[in-house]
């Protein structure tokens, strides 16, 4: 048996992979891909439709096509969609080798959690693939084991697979792997380097254990060794899916600057890789011919919308004026600027919809507001304070009398824990009232009726958990 049909592997919503962040970090880079809301996009190991059935569900404009050699995983994905009538998806039982497609036939071709997974010549053939289907101005992610961060993990692996050679049952297999880190990692394992990476596989899930740290192939890469194999197809290198990785602001002063001395961007990027001792990537690519502009233009950021779910904004006593604005992930900004304060306050009231910079800043702002307030949501996305877009979503930010939640949501809270919301982001749902509410919202019910279904919450008790779905992103029209 195939390992994924022997232990099936749950798909999720990654964000770093909608078209809306592809396009966005494309255009911060002078290259102007196809809107999102109108695109074609593969996805190469689409497994079970979790990443594609979401962004299918929210952009009805766009068309997608998943491909992935698990049969099982491609009837739950196509039982989903039609489940949810979504006409714009498509899934294909079918190896990368296999798949055939016109040139220039998709604006994006992703495929995450696969090339380091797979041996040699198909990776090779991934990337003939993503260079035969993108448009001339298209968009390539592929995600993959970076080195040198990956040389402990490996070192694992390698140890993790001797120890357990001859042990075939993925069953047994795991539990014994899990035995053999358990050791590894306590009491005082932790204290070692080794302990404490077997301490981080300990808590990761049966099926990334299997997939992962098990799997007959996981083959890490320098990023210039990645580079090349995606040269030697007509791509080049675009950016990063998370722009914060480009980032070295954490590093000394001097550091800094010695880095941004280079001017090539590919060994710039290596560099920092040894740097932060990176272990993971999400690399963006391009055609080849495209000339790309490096200069990360101020003009550009005021044509976006910028979103911030800022929390715990408050105002410093003894500096009036002076608003610290904070997110969840711990980023923080203390800024005095008047122009700068009402973009990320009005974002921040605005949470989960996006806000065009031009309409917070107003149409009468003068050039040197517009450069000043751009330059600063720049370091504002470089920090992960804000996320910057090219696309709008349609999302609900208020509780309606007869609230309705994304149906993909609803259908998925019945057979997951993890659900994926508007924002294409992965929300657990562990709470059993929860998960049943949501599951109601099929704008049938109005107040009365949901609390009839769920007393245990009481009123205030669901007016709080509507809430917290609209904050969240899981309510439509």
């Amino acid at each position: 048996m195939e390992p994924y049909e022997a232990v099936p592997y749950p798909g999720h919503a990654f964000a770093q992979t909608h078209p809306d962040r592809l396009a966005t970090l494309a255009a911060l880079f002078g290259l102007e891909a196809a809107p999102p809301a109108g695109c074609r996009l593969l996805e190469i190991g689409c497994g079970d439709g979790g990443n594609l059935l979401p962004m299918a569900q929210a952009l009805p404009g766009s068309t997608f096509v998943g491909i992935d050699p698990s049969p099982s995983a491609i009837a739950h994905a196509r039982r989903v969609a039609s489940e949810l009538s979504l006409d714009n998806v498509a899934f294909h039982e079918v190896g990368v080798e296999e798949f055939r497609a016109p040139a220039a036939s998709f604006d994006y071709a992703i495929a995450h959690g696969v090339f380091s997974w797979i041996p040699e010549h198909v990776r090779d053939a991934l990337l003939a693939l993503v260079a035969h289907v993108l448009d001339e101005r298209g968009v390539g992610y592929v995600s993959y084991n970076a080195m040198p961060g990956a040389r402990v993990p490996q070192t694992l692996r390698e140890f993790l697979r001797l120890k357990l050679e001859g042990v075939e049952d993925p069953v047994e297999r795991m539990a014994h792997a899990r035995r053999l880190l358990a050791m590894l990692a306590g009491p005082d394992g932790t204290a070692t380097v080794l302990g404490a990476e077997a301490a981080m596989l300990l808590d990761r899930p049966d099926a990334l254990l299997f997939h992962d740290a098990l799997a007959d192939v996981n083959v890490p890469f320098f990023f210039h060794e990645f580079a090349a194999l995606a040269g030697a197809h007509g791509l080049q290198y675009l950016a990063e899916a998370n722009f914060l990785e480009m980032q070295g602001d954490v590093l000394p002063q001097d550091l800094q600057l010695e880095l941004a001395s280079e001017a090539d961007v590919l060994r710039q990027e290596q560099l920092l890789d040894y740097v932060k001792v990176r272990r993971f990537r999400q690399t963006l690519l391009c055609r080849a011919g495209i000339e790309l502009d490096r200069v990360l233009r101020v003009e550009r950021i005021t044509d976006f919308a910028v979103s911030a779910p800022t929390r715990g904004v408050a105002e410093d006593p003894a500096n009036p004026g002076r608003v610290t604005f904070g997110a969840p992930g711990g980023s923080r900004l203390t800024t005095e600027d008047e122009a700068l304060i009402a973009v990320l306050r009005l974002a921040g009231e605005r949470w989960p919809a996006a806000v065009p910079v031009r309409d917070a800043l107003g149409e009468s702002a003068p050039p040197d507001v517009l450069e000043r307030v751009g330059l600063a949501l720049l370091r504002c996305y470089a920090a992960n304070l804000v996320q910057l877009h090219v696309h709008l979503p349609q999302l609900v930010t208020h509780v309606s009398e007869r609230p309705v939640a994304s149906p993909l949501a609803r259908l998925q809270v019945r057979e997951q824990a993890e659900i994926a919301n508007l924002r294409h982001a992965t929300i657990p749902m562990g709470d059993d009232t929860g998960r049943r509410l949501l599951s109601l919202l099929d704008g049938t019910r109005d107040r009365a009726a949901l609390l009839a279904a769920v007393p245990e919450l009481g009123a205030d008790g669901l007016d709080a958990a509507l809430a917290l779905f609209a904050r969240s992103s899981l309510l439509v029209a």
